[in-house]
């Protein structure tokens, strides 16, 4: 499969996870390491397992410092997941998606200066373009809601911008990691540690009333969070495993920001103003073809 392809599945996948994550963190009256932990043990580790066992090569070269790798990936991948969740209760699909931009910054940085990747001109130019149809889609709701509405509390922005920072560490490791072992090795190794790091900083929430809580609709909720994060996952694995450049995916990625605005205005009733959310559609897709250049 091209690496294209996979990273356009896991750009609809990445989607579908903000919308669901979205939907179910206002009604979730538990922790937000529960559904965090919950979607990671019964939607993305499942999918990883299978993926790693059956589909993906999975050979694995162990070192002291692949040990510290994957502690690394698993403590920043654990802190951003329980996080994003938390604000994703507390802040509309574009205000959140626009701070969780600085994870792009941060991960092409860390690209240049860690891994030693770049982009073309035509890549940079592109990047840029899609960074205007992301301001774009941010300011389209300015134009109506009240006041009150787009009020955003400054704690909900800096835990967004933890988030975002801790994704992209979490991210830059993951793609270390790899240098140490097959693809499918980082679905069996990788994202075991990261759920198991999850479920340990779970464990001082874990009470009778939560539990009793955790029931019906919030596990199932969480296992289809994870289920979309697990495809997410593994076709951005793939990409970036084939493409070998965390940076430039993270450049393509961007054009997520207007589509899952998008997406919010047609299944959350987030309304925003049509006619500037269809022209950060149609930039976007300007700066996908100016980035796809040779």
């Amino acid at each position: 499969m091209p690496w294209q392809i996979a990273i356009a599945i896991s750009l609809v996948a990445s989607i579908a996870t903000t919308l669901v994550r979205r939907h179910y963190s206002q009604k979730s009256n538990v922790p937000a390491m529960f559904p965090a932990a919950a979607s990671y043990v019964f939607g993305v580790l499942p999918i990883g397992l299978v993926a790693g066992f059956l589909i993906f090569p999975h050979a694995i070269h162990w070192s002291w410092w692949l040990v510290m790798l994957l502690a690394l990936e698993g403590c920043a991948m654990a802190i951003a997941v329980s996080t994003t969740f938390h604000v994703a209760g507390r802040l509309g699909v574009a205000p959140n998606q626009t701070i969780s931009q600085v994870k792009s910054v941060v991960v092409i940085l860390l690209g240049w200066t860690i891994l030693g990747e770049g982009l073309t001109k035509y890549q940079l130019i592109g990047g840029a373009v899609l960074l205007v149809a992301a301001l774009l889609a941010v300011w389209a709701p300015a134009k109506n809601t009240t006041a009150g509405a787009r009020e955003v509390h400054a704690s909900a922005v800096i835990l967004a911008v933890v988030a975002a920072v801790t994704m992209s560490i979490g991210l830059v490791t993951e793609k270390a990691v790899l240098g140490h072992m097959q693809i499918g090795g980082n679905f069996l190794v990788g994202w075991t540690t990261q759920a198991l790091v999850m479920t340990l900083l779970t464990t001082r929430y874990m009470n009778r009333e939560n539990l009793q809580k955790f029931r019906g609709r919030e596990f199932k909720w969480s296992a289809l969070m994870g289920a979309c994060n697990g495809l997410t996952g593994v076709f951005y694995v793939y990409a970036i495993v084939h493409s070998n450049n965390i940076s430039l995916i993270t450049a393509l990625l961007a054009a997520g920001l207007p589509l899952t605005v998008f997406g919010a205005y047609l299944f959350l009733n987030e309304r925003e103003h049509h006619k500037i959310m269809w022209a950060s559609l149609g930039v976007s897709f300007v700066g996908l073809l100016v980035t796809g250049i040779k």
